[in-house]
C-alpha cells in the first residue's frame, strides 16, 4: 500500500510532462503554419507586383513610336528583365502548391510572348498584341482566384 503514493505521483507527473509537451508541439505547428502562409502571401503580392510592373512596361514600349530598331529590342529586355519576376518564379517554384506555380507560368509566359512580339515589331494597335493582352487578362484572373484560394481569402466578402 505504500506503494501507492509514490506511483500516483510519478503518473501524474508523466501526465503532466506529456500534456506540455504535446500542446507545445500543437502550438509549434500551428505557428510554422502561420509563418508558411504569411511567406506565401508574401511571395504571392511580390509576384503579382512584379508581373504587373512588366506588363506596364511592355505596354508603355508598344506605345512609344520612339524606339526603334536595337534600341527598342534592349529597353524591351531590359524593362521585362527589372521587377525581377523570374526570381520570383524560382521561389514559387519551391513555396507554392502545384496549382499557383501552373497558373503563374501560364500568366508568365504570356508575357514573355508579347514581349517577343514586341520585339518583333508589333505595338499597341496590332492585332496580335490585343490577343495576348486579352489572353494575359484571363490568365492573371486566374492566377487570382488560384492564390486567394490557397491563403483561404473568401471569394466574398460579407456585408
Amino acid at each position: 500500500m505504500e506503494w501507492i503514493a509514490p506511483v500516483s505521483t510519478a503518473l501524474g507527473a508523466v501526465i503532466g510532462v506529456g500534456a506540455t509537451l504535446l500542446a507545445d508541439r500543437l502550438r509549434w505547428r500551428r505557428e510554422r503554419a502561420d509563418r508558411a502562409l504569411e511567406t506565401r502571401r508574401q511571395l504571392y503580392a511580390e509576384y503579382s507586383a512584379a508581373l504587373s510592373r512588366i506588363r506596364s512596361a511592355l505596354n508603355e514600349a508598344a506605345n512609344d513610336a520612339s524606339l526603334s530598331g536595337e534600341e527598342r529590342k534592349r529597353r524591351v529586355r531590359e524593362l521585362f528583365l527589372a521587377p525581377g519576376a523570374y526570381e520570383l518564379r524560382h521561389q514559387l517554384a519551391i513555396l507554392a502548391p502545384e496549382d499557383i506555380v501552373n497558373a503563374s507560368g501560364a500568366a508568365f509566359r504570356l508575357l514573355r510572348d508579347t514581349r517577343d512580339r514586341i520585339l518583333e515589331g508589333a505595338d499597341a494597335a496590332s492585332p496580335a498584341y490585343a490577343r495576348l493582352e486579352d489572353a494575359y487578362d484571363a490568365a492573371i484572373a486566374d492566377l487570382r482566384r488560384t492564390m486567394r484560394r490557397d491563403l483561404g481569402v473568401p471569394d466574398r466578402i460579407a456585408e
